[in-house]
């Protein structure tokens, strides 16, 4: 061994000396990825890998190279096994099409193939669903993860020093949502394209720096490839039309350069165009059209954009979860004169990609980590967050080294909070305020967490209507009131004013007697039993309840019960109040002894001890808290 280190140690020292700061930053990233995704282990189960929108995008393969039939006719021969595994849309004479473009397909390709050959090797399933080929799709993220960082960082090399360069490579992946994209939701298209704007923005730079036949055929292949991904991405055209423009000379420059080179920008055009055949070959083959919209009811409301919700907002704001890129945006104001150059077609590019990204029907993307779409221009981001280093650096060490905390604080967050969503403690898609604080620097949360949350009515979304969901919550913090006015939209049960809580017996809705509104509930001789809500308590809970009865004089009793009338029951049938009009007050207050457990299913309602008709209404439970000890 010692003499096998010896030989090694020349070619250690050798590699060690070669190694810069910036491509350390390369090696640790690959080696704490790799361990992430080891300590996951996600490959091992059928539905962490290719599942959501991944099943549009891998599915092209499987087609492809192992059923060999991109009309995705072999689906009928086994519609059970494909279910999850892909979509079955079709148009309206019965033809079988993809919601996603094949573009990522294109980028999964050789790493499919490394499974492929594996699982022929070692055994496995060749379905294209076995270990091996997630296995391989997981880890194909990283690869261009570091394709995109090795290009982001000769782009950087160019304006900015070495540890300025290292360190914005290290906020870009450490500090920002794309962690999360390249581990736990790898084969999302996300660590994708920003390998691709990272080589795109590498090209462009080369394109105005040596116009030329490869220069136009390698920007027009990336190019192509954004589009076919995510064709709003297209977007990054204005990066490149506008690149270099810093005043009204080098935009007269700008428009020269493109008027003696106009072969080579229509060479571009064309090579992009080519990277999408195959894609509108697809739609003519399987729809009958060579562009065809394969997203059905879901689109755009450019007339009603959520540009702020989609910036700030708890849900999922890009600034609030991610917001090391509040510096990164501050940053176009601090480049250089020698990096100003980005300055002009990032002003001119955001505002419609922001615009464009938050006008989509659902603005946060579904079940995401923070704003996802906006990953995929970090590559151009990085150059004013760089800015904004480079420009503290020269203001002194005070300033320098306090921006350096603020980042290593940022950097510790996003970790954390992507932690905090691996293990559900931030909602994919119903995040509200209430709960993001609840949760704010916790490892662990509680039941109370999901009814702080803030879920939409997806129905009436897609039609560009945003309307909450009340969330039903299990545990009063604060009180609940039920007037019976309210119905469910199955009309069985009541909801209370906030439609927080639910009540049994909606059937006995009445509107022949009523203390408030237009109704209440009406009991006869066999409804024994109504107006059921069940509460989770806790130990040492005091709570006051009321309800009001007609005829005062009926025997009805306000009740609070455990699940099982054995641990607790409290029970109250005299009256307290009564109004003009003859209806009379139940009270009780209910104080629960250290004994009884927390998080104990108890349950509220109303009994009808009698035979005789009864109406009931506003029913209050009123939490007054903890006993004082």
């Amino acid at each position: 061994m010692n003499s096998l280190l010896t030989k090694l140690l020349p070619l250690l020292t050798f590699v060690f000396k070669r190694l810069t700061l910036s491509k350390w930053v390369l090696v640790l990233t690959a080696v704490i990825i790799t361990y992430i995704n080891f300590n996951n282990h996600l490959w091992k189960f059928k539905h962490k890998v290719v599942f959501q929108d991944v099943v549009g995008y891998y599915c092209y393969l499987p087609a492809a190279f192992i059923y060999k039939d991109l009309s995705f006719s072999f689906i009928d021969k086994d519609p059970e096994f494909f279910k999850d595994k892909m979509f079955n849309s079709k148009t309206e004479d019965g033809r079988r099409f993809q919601k996603m473009t094949m573009g990522l397909a294109f980028m999964y390709f050789p790493f499919f193939m490394l499974g492929h050959v594996y699982a022929h090797l070692a055994g496995n399933e060749t379905t294209g669903y076995s270990p091996p080929y997630f296995f391989s799709l997981i880890f194909s993220a990283l690869f261009w993860l570091l394709a995109g960082l090795y290009y982001l960082r000769k782009v950087l090399l160019l304006y900015f020093n070495e540890w300025i360069s290292a360190l914005t490579m290290v906020l870009v992946v450490f500090a920002t949502n794309l962690l999360y994209y390249t581990t736990l939701e790898a084969p999302m298209p996300h660590a994708y394209n920003f390998a691709l704007f990272a080589v795109f923005l590498w090209f462009t730079i080369q394109w105005h720096l040596k116009p030329s036949v490869r220069n136009s055929l390698m920007t027009g292949l990336v190019f192509g490839m954004i589009v076919l991904i995510r064709p709003v991405n297209g977007l990054v055209v204005l990066f490149f039309a506008f690149y270099g423009v810093v005043s009204i000379k080098s935009f007269n420059n700008k428009l020269l350069l493109i008027a003696k080179h106009p072969y080579l920008i229509l060479l571009i055009a064309i090579t992009a165009f080519t990277v999408t055949v195959p894609q509108l070959f697809f739609w003519k083959f399987n729809t009958g059209d060579w562009f065809f919209y394969s997203y059905g009811k879901e689109g755009f409301f450019f007339e009603n954009p959520q540009i702020i919700p989609g910036l700030f907002s708890y849900r999922k704001g890009w600034l609030l979860y991610t917001p090391i890129m509040v510096f990164a945006l501050a940053g176009l104001f601090t480049l250089s004169s020698k990096s100003s150059v980005f300055r002009v077609p990032l002003l001119i590019m955001l505002p419609f990609f922001i615009y464009v990204v938050y006008s989509w029907w659902c603005w946060w993307y579904g079940g995401s980590f923070g704003s996802r779409p906006m990953i995929d221009i970090y590559a151009l981001l990085s150059l004013p967050l760089a800015g904004l280093i480079s420009f503290a650096a020269c203001r002194g060490r005070w300033l320098r080294n306090a921006l350096l905390g603020v980042f290593f604080l940022l950097m510790l967050l996003n970790i954390f909070q992507t932690y905090q969503y691996k293990k559900g403690m931030i909602h994919f898609d119903a995040m509200s305020q209430e709960a993001y604080w609840f949760n704010f620097g916790r490892l662990y949360t509680d039941s109370y967490y999901f009814e702080l949350l803030d879920p939409v009515d997806y129905d009436s979304l897609i039609v560009g209507v945003h309307h909450p969901v009340p969330v039903l919550k299990n545990m009063v913090r604060k009180e609940a009131f039920c007037d019976f006015e309210k119905l469910d939209k199955n009309q069985k049960k009541f909801l209370s004013t906030d439609e927080h809580y639910v009540f049994d017996g909606g059937s006995l809705q009445s509107s022949d007697q009523f203390r408030s509104g237009m109704f209440s509930l009406k009991m006869e001789k066999e409804n024994k039993f109504s107006a059921g809500t069940e509460i989770y308590v806790q130990k040492n809970d005091r709570y006051r309840l009321t309800a009001w009865r007609y005829p005062a004089t009926a025997n009805l009793a306000l009740v609070m019960a455990s699940d099982n009338h054995v641990n607790f029951y409290k029970s109250v049938s005299i009256v307290t109040e009564t109004d003009a009009n003859g209806w009379a007050k139940l009270e009780m207050d209910v104080q629960l002894h250290d004994t009884t457990k927390t998080n104990y299913r108890f349950k509220v309602y109303v009994w009808n001890r009698d035979t005789t008709e009864v109406f009931v209404d506003d029913l209050f439970i009123l939490n007054l808290g903890q006993e004082n000890k």
